[in-house]
């Protein structure tokens, strides 16, 4: 099962799960009928790529896993390596469980974890920095997250990315010292707007 989780990893950052990005909106997550798992969300950082995946054990119950690869200067990626994981304490395809967390808001932390990787930056001690993941909850409504760069020294030009949405949770990745306003966002026409508050990271 693990080698089975670690290839569909490495299968979504070789495709760039594309997918996501003609998804109108946040939708359950779906779990492959023959791997009995599913990829939740993706995150590439600076060359590192994360992929959190969800899938049910034996026990029935549902854990999530989290990998990590890195970029090569060809493009590839290595072979994805387990960061993280364990039993989950709702169903992520279970609309009535994810609504009961989110209790009417756009976005809700959901978990967060901390491992120190080798990043290569010019910035690490040694090459090794502590990267600091979070999980958040997505109302069904959101087509895609606007993450704004909110960390010190940020001028008023503050870096802005969109990131789609292909589960009800999204994963983000922030290196040390890094803020972010992360809001939910629905597409309407040429346009979009922001729904409900911004969650400070």
């Amino acid at each position: 099962m693990a080698e089975n989780l670690a290839e569909l990893a490495h299968a979504a950052l070789t495709a760039g799960h594309t997918q996501g990005a003609a998804t109108s909106h946040a939708v359950p997550t779906r779990l492959d009928s023959v791997s009995g798992a599913a990829v939740a969300d993706t995150c590439i950082r600076d060359g590192l790529g994360f992929v959190l995946l969800f899938h049910r054990r034996k026990d029935g119950l549902f854990a999530e896993e989290l990998y990590c690869s890195t970029r090569l200067d060809d493009g590839s990626w290595t072979a994805t390596e387990h960061l993280s994981g364990g039993v989950m304490g709702i169903e992520p395809t279970n609309t009535r469980d994810i609504a009961g967390i989110l209790n009417g808001r756009s976005l809700a932390l959901f978990g967060e974890s901390e491992t120190e990787l080798l990043t290569g930056r010019p910035q690490a001690d040694d090459g090794y920095e502590l990267l600091r993941f979070y999980e958040l909850l997505v109302d069904e409504e959101a087509s895609h997250l606007d993450i704004e760069n909110a960390s010190p020294g940020a001028g008023p030009g503050r870096s802005r990315i969109h990131k789609s949405v292909i589960s009800r949770v999204a994963l983000l990745a922030l290196f040390p010292g890094e803020r972010c306003t992360i809001r939910a966002m629905v597409r309407k026409g040429a346009g979009s707007y922001p729904l409900g508050e911004p969650y400070e990271l």
